[in-house]
């Protein structure tokens, strides 16, 4: 939803008129707020695939991000994509290796290179990995690096930093935005609508009402949040 659907929302179910006055401005800035404190409790991770680069730019990719939980190749090899010595496939390299024919004795196989080609390999995958990165939050880099062949595109596991309310698309994370919203401009209203009282009028204001409401909806949506703050993940 964009700023101005969620203004009309709120705006409706607050009974305001949806035009440009005073209290219309007044619930854009009431979903602003609404949207700054949500975004603390926002930790559902989300993938974003780039092509290759030894440092990759976070900021120029469009990843706005405080925390990048891992980093991985788009297309890693797998099954028929690994060599024979990566994957442990010893029947194949045995049939790779030349066999040596001498006269007056039976064909035997050269198993010295088997068991050398074998022994790196393990080596190899014991002690390094085909992958390695790491993250530059200062200046938003992220630096990798990977054994040859060099994939085409990796994928970047990250928690996004919003920066407008239209990038939230998850409709549980919307409601919760639509809710504080409503809760902080009812708190807004509820003070202007208090601070003065006719006596003898037969006519009242509802400040007092709305301010009740505002407290009682802000005090249950945080202890919401704070209560569900550890595991909350929300999976499309």
């Amino acid at each position: 939803m964009t700023m101005q659907e969620i203004v009309q929302e709120v705006s409706f179910r607050l009974g305001i008129p949806s035009n440009e006055n005073v209290e219309d401005i007044q619930v854009e800035q009431a979903v602003r707020s609404a949207f700054r404190e949500l975004k603390r409790y926002i930790k559902t991770p989300v993938d974003k695939t780039v092509p290759f680069q030894h440092r990759l730019d976070l900021v120029k990719l469009g990843i706005n991000t405080k925390k990048v939980i891992n980093v991985q190749a788009a297309y890693p090899r797998i099954g028929l994509t690994l060599s024979s010595i990566d994957s442990g496939n010893v029947f194949q390299v045995a049939a790779a290796v030349n066999v040596q024919s001498m006269i007056g004795q039976t064909s035997s196989l050269n198993i010295d290179p088997i068991m050398t080609e074998m022994a790196m390999a393990q080596v190899r995958n014991t002690l390094t990995t085909d992958f390695q990165w790491r993250y530059d939050i200062d200046n938003q880099v992220v630096y990798c690096t990977h054994r040859d062949p060099m994939p085409a595109a990796v994928t970047i596991t990250y928690t996004p930093d919003y920066q407008d309310v239209s990038e939230i698309q998850n409709d549980t994370w919307v409601d919760y935005l639509l809710r504080l919203s409503e809760a902080l401009m009812k708190k807004s209203l509820g003070r202007s609508r208090s601070k003065y009282q006719v006596e003898g009028s037969n006519v009242s204001n509802d400040g007092e009402l709305l301010l009740q409401e505002a407290n009682t909806e802000l005090e249950a949506i945080r202890s919401e949040l704070e209560a569900r703050k550890p595991k909350l993940v929300v999976l499309n």
